[in-house]
């Protein structure tokens, strides 16, 4: 296996590598009677039909890499997210699918070896298992060999999120395998230590080190039955939990209480809207998404959406709300541009940057430019540079001036300190890289919407 090729290869089971035309997974050998169980058993299509795992295509192997079983070639996704991208409910997703998975595996003499989150992703808010060679063969009395992995690296991030906060899910970001049992157990409130679920799972889980005999106890000797009573138990657990337990988001409500005006609002859905109904864009990338207002109409006019949001309670609205559409084609994304997810694991690589996954031929920018700059103190050049590199034809742009009664509230504690931050500036610095095709004028605002295509 050539290094430069390889993408995920941890595994024994196989590995995936990018070539000319896509990621390919690369079966091992060893892994042969697992991987032709999962496929003659129905367990496979069973996972297709209700839409939980990525579907491939078999392909016929060139040796290119000697001692591979099998080549296939997976569903491409356009977008992967990882799990610090993830808001509460889409962890919650994560969780269900994972057991559903499990499930229906025992049903088939299988089970996932594997609980790693980073085996899951979300494409158009369906929450995928994107691991084909993650299955082993299951006999009743054998322990569920994933469960520590499952309490430390996919429950425990979950129940901090609930009892804290949900910005605990970027600890992610800082420890690509999960977060040690004792750490979870020390920062959970104390009235957990008194609920049966988290005392099992969790605080009477983390006394024991991995790979002891006690740590297996939990999980041994179990029949299939008694296995899917322990799952059914945490699926009734997560869905009861069903949004974290503190509220502190200052965007939830945006378009209820902070905008200028009714007029303002419906200008800009009108102008937004003509705009990309004439450039039907294949793929939009929502940069300030906020509860997906303007996301949802980007939905309509676009083969993909994807709705960034630092806010983790707006991400939480734009996947409730497209989740249960039919034809939802929108990803959200928990992220801060102003503190994009880097590249991780070994060699910096095994997780590609946020920046590296997000491109489109779309960028929409409304009511952001004045928080990148004035409250994180980001020059306008170096917006357009980044800007620039995430559409690869167009951007529709909101410049928000510091005489605007919001920039004014960003700028009371920090004084005028922004000599550059003017329309001039913006203008110059976006025509290094995008022709200005037109400009929109609020009346009674002192805002403005400009469309750019890239040069």
């Amino acid at each position: 296996m050539e290094l430069k090729q390889a993408i995920s290869y941890k595994d024994p089971a196989g590995f995936v590598v990018k070539l000319e035309n896509g990621y390919y997974r690369y079966i091992a050998s060893g892994y042969a009677r697992e991987f032709d169980h999962l496929i003659d058993s129905g367990l496979y299509q069973t996972l297709i039909d209700q839409k939980l795992m990525v579907s491939h295509q078999e392909i016929i192997v060139n040796h290119e890499f000697p001692g591979a079983y099998k080549k296939i070639f997976p569903q491409q996704l356009p977008f992967i997210s990882y799990p610090f991208e993830w808001s509460y409910t889409q962890w919650q997703q994560m969780l269900l699918t994972q057991v559903r998975i499990n499930e229906i595996s025992l049903k088939h003499g299988m089970i996932l070896k594997d609980a790693s989150p980073y085996n899951f992703t979300f494409s158009n808010e369906k929450c995928l298992l994107i691991d084909t060679s993650s299955f082993s063969f299951y006999t009743d009395g054998d322990p569920w060999i994933a469960y520590r992995q499952f309490c430390e690296e996919s429950l425990s991030p979950f129940l901090l999120m609930y009892y804290k906060d949900p910005l605990w899910a970027k600890l992610f970001k800082g420890s690509i395998n999960g977060i040690s049992l004792s750490f979870v157990s020390a920062h959970l409130p104390l009235k957990t230590h008194f609920n049966v679920f988290c005392l099992m799972h969790i605080h009477l889980h983390s006394r024991f080190k991995n790979g002891t005999a006690k740590t297996k106890v939990a999980a041994h000797g179990f029949n299939s039955e008694k296995l899917n009573i322990l799952l059914n138990t945490i699926t009734k657990n997560v869905i009861r939990r069903k949004q974290p337990l503190l509220k502190n988001s200052i965007w939830e409500d945006y378009y209820e209480k902070d905008i200028e005006s009714e007029q303002y609002i419906a200008d800009k859905i009108k102008i937004v809207t003509k705009w990309l109904s004439e450039i039907r864009p294949e793929i939009t990338i929502d940069l300030g998404a906020n509860t997906g207002k303007f996301t949802r109409i980007a939905a309509t006019l676009s083969r993909a959406v994807y709705a960034v949001e630092s806010d983790s309670y707006c991400v939480d609205e734009i996947y409730k709300t497209n989740v249960q559409a039919v034809d939802n084609n929108v990803t959200a994304i928990v992220a801060d541009l102003a503190d994009p997810s880097p590249g991780l694991g070994w060699n910096n690589q095994e997780k590609s940057p946020l920046l590296q996954r997000l491109n489109g031929d779309m960028l929409m920018a409304l009511a952001l430019i004045h928080h990148l700059c004035l409250s994180r103190n980001l020059p306008i050049p170096f917006v357009a540079q980044l800007f620039s590199t995430m559409t690869s034809r167009f951007a529709i742009v909101e410049f928000v001036p510091k005489s605007d009664p919001k920039s004014k509230l960003l700028l009371q504690h920090k004084g005028d300190i922004f000599e550059d931050y003017t329309e001039e500036c913006f203008l110059n610095s976006f025509k290094g890289y995008f022709k200005l095709v037109s400009c929109y004028e609020f009346d009674n605002s002192l805002r403005k919407l400009f469309l750019w295509e890239k040069l």
